[in-house]
């Protein structure tokens, strides 16, 4: 069990890995100093002055900085014989995952794929182990946001498509890529098409430009249809959507404090998979 815990970051995502980790909490860093001294103020803990001083100072450490330097990051700390919990994305590429999957030789590596955490996904698990829904003929997942102020750009189909893509995973043992629509460098709008082995259409909408927040997944079968947004509710079943989100935080970092979590294999199989969608994107005819 890991004691001594740090957070590369000082966002919202870093602060609720804080209240998480609880006495397990023993610093942060993050490159701007008064951002992390605050943080860590905040969180009755201390800012490191270095990365390379917060990895000297714990066993384990937490990645929530912003997503294109996670990989680096955790690569990092696993050379210095650190556990990590990185944050999704955990890296560009799957052959990056596969390094850090060298680099960790044996220790604890695990990326933060929260949606398998979070209650409604957790009930959904359950109504198809027990075949509730039929045979499903149908997945769309819209994930839409308003413009934020953030001084990093972030990646539509590196982000918050595979959140949509590791449910698919989880549930399903793969969706297959048809196609992709996006800008090429850093999407803020994309739309991937897939299908399941016994053909179903999967859909996934991601929108960080929207005026119009919108979060769904909807599971057509030819019993019955499930929705929900992954936070509030699940068709008449209702939950506190912060509520949720800290409870699955703290589920799977307790998981963290305890040497487990998502195989590491199943995230290189989950950005094999980003790979492949990208592919479709790149490949595809102006």
């Amino acid at each position: 069990m890991f004691s001594r815990v740090g957070i590369v970051g000082d966002g919202a995502v870093a602060a609720v890995h804080a209240d998480a980790l609880g006495p397990a909490l023993s610093g942060v860093w993050s490159p701007d100093a008064t951002k992390s001294g605050a943080f860590a103020g905040q969180h009755g803990t201390r800012a490191a002055p270095s990365y390379e001083a917060l990895l000297a100072s714990v066993e384990a450490v937490v990645v929530a900085s912003p997503s294109w330097v996670h990989g680096v990051q955790a690569e990092q700390a696993l050379r210095a014989g650190k556990a990590v919990l990185v944050e999704l994305p955990p890296c560009e590429t799957a052959a990056e995952a596969r390094r850090l999957a060298d680099c960790a030789a044996g220790g604890t590596l695990v990326c933060g794929q929260t949606s398998r955490y979070l209650e409604p996904y957790r009930v959904l698990s359950g109504w198809l182990r027990e075949g509730r829904l039929g045979t499903i003929r149908q997945v769309h997942y819209t994930r839409h946001m308003a413009p934020r102020e953030r001084d990093w750009v972030d990646d539509a189909v590196l982000h918050h498509a595979l959140h949509a893509l590791d449910l698919c995973l989880y549930w399903f043992g793969g969706v297959e890529p048809v196609g992709c629509a996006a800008a090429r460098e850093r999407p803020q709008d994309a739309a991937l098409l897939g299908r399941l082995d016994n053909g179903a259409p999967v859909s996934v909408s991601i929108s960080y430009s929207s005026r119009q927040a919108r979060c769904e997944l909807l599971l057509v079968g030819d019993r019955e249809t499930a929705a929900t947004d992954g936070f509030s509710y699940l068709n008449d079943l209702r939950w506190d959507a912060e509520a949720a989100y800290r409870a699955a935080v703290r589920m799977q970092d307790q998981a963290f404090l305890e040497g487990r979590g998502v195989p590491w294999a199943e995230t290189v199989a989950l950005m094999d998979l980003a790979d492949r969608f990208r592919w479709r994107l790149n490949s595809a005819a102006p």
